[in-house]
């Protein structure tokens, strides 16, 4: 019988096992290898590890990862670069940041303003952002920077995009590659990164970048700590380059008591709270990819392994 494993690492292993055997009945799905026979298992989902047996799969046709990005797994020696691997980028996930990143701007750039979500205040807002002619830049348009970018322009907000390579995207305004940087940051009053981890976007938010925006810009990370120089944000801030940043991700998290971002009151630090992983929303999105892979329907969030994420 076709077999799911679901590692036992993964978060709610055990719930997210229930309901997939209730949602795929067609399928056994099991949460310890010792449960089926190697050649029965086609589907696998991993998070922070990547199994040690997964090339000794002979019929392992899909590899999901509960994570919403893969720096951490795609180098592993155990990972197989024939057999395609799906990110669980799900729609609560690219809700919740994106909500997330839409309530620090306006927080940052309208504090007098009570963010009830009702119709006036609605409205108080969407002008008060056509007046300021506010534009966000943001770093990265996969599931997570396209469900921002969708979100700020419907609140009214200018929205520009930087990517790696050339091809369709939700917004018109976009700019690729390392040539068009500048030409992207100089317009961008708002920088918002949102980009996967990797060895060409390691320490991309430097003095270099932060010197290409206007004066006064603000910058937000939603992506990896690890994109951040955190000694050039200090400097920055201290120059009045930037007026301020906030942070969802660092290099080290929780951040220690004594880091040097906690006495800047010009930085705002939340404690990776802007995603969520859990099994009540991947577990649902898994199943829905799992169908679609099996239709051979599209799939979004496809790892590309030549770009690495």
């Amino acid at each position: 019988m076709k077999t799911i494993l679901i590692q036992s690492d993964v978060k709610g292993a055990l719930e997210f096992r229930d309901y997939l055997r209730t949602s795929l009945a067609e399928f056994n799905v099991i949460a310890s290898i010792k449960e089926a026979e190697l050649s029965e298992i086609e589907v696998v989902i991993i998070w922070l590890d990547v199994p040690k047996f997964l090339n000794s799969l002979p019929n392992l046709k899909l590899i999901l990862s509960c994570g919403s990005g893969v720096e951490h797994i795609i180098d592993s020696s155990f990972l197989p670069h024939n057999i395609p691997l799906v990110r669980l980028v799900d729609e609560y996930l690219r809700n919740r940041v994106s909500n997330y990143v839409v309530e620090q701007i306006l927080e940052k750039f309208f504090p007098q303003i009570n963010h009830e979500k009702n119709t006036e205040v609605q409205t108080e807002i969407y002008q008060a952002i056509q007046q300021n002619k506010i534009r966000v830049g943001i770093m990265g348009l996969g599931l997570i920077g396209s469900a921002i970018a969708i979100k700020l322009i419907n609140f009214g907000f200018e929205v520009s995009g930087w990517v790696k390579t050339k091809k369709k995207r939700v917004i018109e305004d976009v700019y690729i590659g390392e040539a068009e940087l500048g030409s992207f940051a100089k317009k961008c009053n708002v920088l918002v990164c949102q980009l996967p981890l990797t060895s060409a976007t390691k320490g991309i938010l430097n003095n270099h970048l932060f010197n290409l925006l206007p004066e006064n810009s603000f910058l937000m990370n939603v992506g990896r700590g690890a994109h951040l120089v955190e000694s050039d944000l200090l400097f920055a801030l201290e120059n009045k380059k930037l007026s301020g940043a906030c942070l969802d991700v660092l290099e080290v998290e929780p951040v220690p008591f004594n880091h040097p971002f906690n006495k800047n009151t010009n930085i705002k630090i939340t404690p990776h709270v802007a995603g969520y992983i859990g099994p009540d929303t991947q577990a649902p999105y898994a199943s829905k990819v799992i169908k679609d892979f099996y239709n051979n329907d599209i799939i979004n969030g496809m790892v590309d392994y030549n770009s690495l994420y």
